[in-house]
């Protein structure tokens, strides 16, 4: 029987093939493949909602409507008798989805709106109801605001994760710190996208001291100019000015569905007097009058992504794919996106220099189905359904059962934002990469070799001897 990690028991998939189990015995096979994908010339990293969940962040379905009371209430909204109607009405089986909640909302408004009506009637028979258009769009701002203020991580400590309530932030510094210094320095920045508000990437790279470039502009009065995105940071000599070397520890960050702290209003130019929409930073705790930049988890969110920024940020994203010998490392991200997954699978058609790394701990396997593989010794080397298994509906089963060598899947505990971080191959002080198991088997060898005697004997020439070696 092996020895099983259960912190980092999974299962490494490559090609639809089990490569590995994460065993102590192979978890190296993982680290292997995670250097080699870390040197390509173009690294694309993209995180998703599941690196948050260790921090609290909210859940979003199987939600009572208690449940979306408390996020209400909680934003320092009120709950009106009205509110608790709606809520009733919209989510009669008590088990909603925050996104399907939103969605009606804003259906009703849009219905009443269409129509002229001031009141939109739900239900049937004698539970039927008729709602102010005033009170539904109330509502749906609240919920709004509350799943705004709900992200704005990390936040209450009860809702962290015991090992990370003294230091919140640890998984994320750690993956990006090693993402950041285990590639050589000849190689193009790394592109960090994410789907998140919160600023809990911003604040990892505060603390580690990097710099990145975010497409803002400014310092005080810091506006969306992308064209940022094409700067870059170099050490200079501070006397004559000239550049020494491209700045250690950088890289980019896209935030594609919006973040927190933007805000967006039309203005009108001073000296023109045409009149434009501006995206600045503000102070996430700033009380501002102009609108959040941010996409809702709604139906219409695909539709959304066309707008400005976003239709900016998902082209840069889209060229970012597109580069020859290119990665993407995913993780968090679990494919709900029409928008993202059609970039991706298209780039997966058309460039057959793209890799792509996803990692999901739950999405693959249910964990009966998960506990089998981990006991199964014959199982590296087959496919899932080979070994007997059933992979679950989804996209990312999909993937892990799809024969393409350039799809890899870590699923398990492995998949989990904070185990994938530790698994990240930590860079040696000297060369700055993590060398594969295979070169450091060959070093070894070579030291061995120079070492070893070429004849018997005495201790004054053994190794750590007097003899000069």
């Amino acid at each position: 029987m092996v020895t099983i990690n259960n912190d980092h028991q999974g299962l490494f998939i490559v090609g639809g093939v089990v490569k590995s189990r994460l065993t102590e015995k192979d978890r190296q096979v993982v680290q292997d493949y995670l250097s080699s994908l870390l040197q390509v010339r173009n690294l694309v990293i993209l995180v998703g909602s599941g690196a948050s969940f260790h921090l609290g962040s909210p859940q979003t379905r199987a939600l009572k409507t208690e449940s979306v009371k408390e996020l209400i209430s909680q934003a320092g909204e009120s709950i009106e008798d009205s509110d608790a109607d709606l809520l009733g009405a919209l989510n009669p089986s008590d088990n909603g989805d925050l996104e399907k909640l939103l969605n009606g909302l804003q259906l009703a408004v849009a219905l009443a709106a269409q129509t002229g009506h001031a009141t939109i009637t739900l239900g049937e028979g004698t539970s039927a109801r008729a709602f102010n258009v005033e009170d539904i769009e109330s509502l749906r701002k609240k919920i709004g605001s509350a799943l705004a203020y709900a992200c704005e991580l990390p936040g209450d400590p009860s809702k962290i994760e015991v090992e990370y309530k003294d230091d919140p932030l640890r998984a994320h510094r750690t993956l990006i710190s090693r993402i950041v210094r285990s590639r050589r320095a000849n190689l193009p920045r790394p592109r960090l996208f994410t789907t998140n508000y919160d600023l809990v990437i911003e604040r990892a790279l505060d603390e580690l001291g990097y710099p990145y470039i975010d497409g803002f502009s400014g310092t005080v009065d810091r506006r969306l100019n992308l064209a940022y995105y094409g700067l870059d940071f170099h050490r200079v000599d501070t006397t004559s000015q000239q550049v020494l070397a491209r700045a250690d520890s950088a890289l980019y960050l896209h935030k594609i569905h919006g973040s927190l702290n933007w805000r967006a209003a039309p203005e009108r130019e001073a000296t023109t007097g045409v009149e434009s929409l501006e995206v600045r930073q503000v102070s996430q705790n700033g009380t501002t009058d102009a609108e959040r930049v941010l996409i809702y988890p709604t139906t219409a969110k695909e539709g959304d992504t066309l707008a400005y920024p976003y239709s900016d940020l998902m082209r840069l994203l889209g060229e970012a794919v597109q580069q020859d010998d290119t990665a993407i490392v995913s993780v968090g991200y679990g494919f709900a996106d029409p928008h993202i997954n059609r970039i991706l699978l298209r780039s997966l058609a058309l460039n057959p220099a793209l890799n792509v790394l996803v990692a999901d701990p739950f999405a693959v396997l249910e964990p009966s189905n998960m506990n089998e593989a981990m006991e199964a010794d014959e199982l590296v080397g087959q496919t899932l359904t080979e070994a007997g298994l059933n992979p679950k509906d989804t996209a990312i089963a999909a993937l892990a059962q799809g024969a393409d060598s350039r799809i890899a899947v870590l699923t398990g505990e492995a998949g989990k934002f904070t185990r994938f971080a530790d698994l990240m191959p930590d860079p040696s002080v000297d060369s700055g990469v993590t060398p594969p198991s295979a070169i450091v088997g060959l070093i070894e060898s070579l030291e061995a070799a120079i070492l070893r005697p070429s004849a018997p004997s005495n201790t004054a020439n053994a190794p750590g001897g007097d003899s000069g070696v």
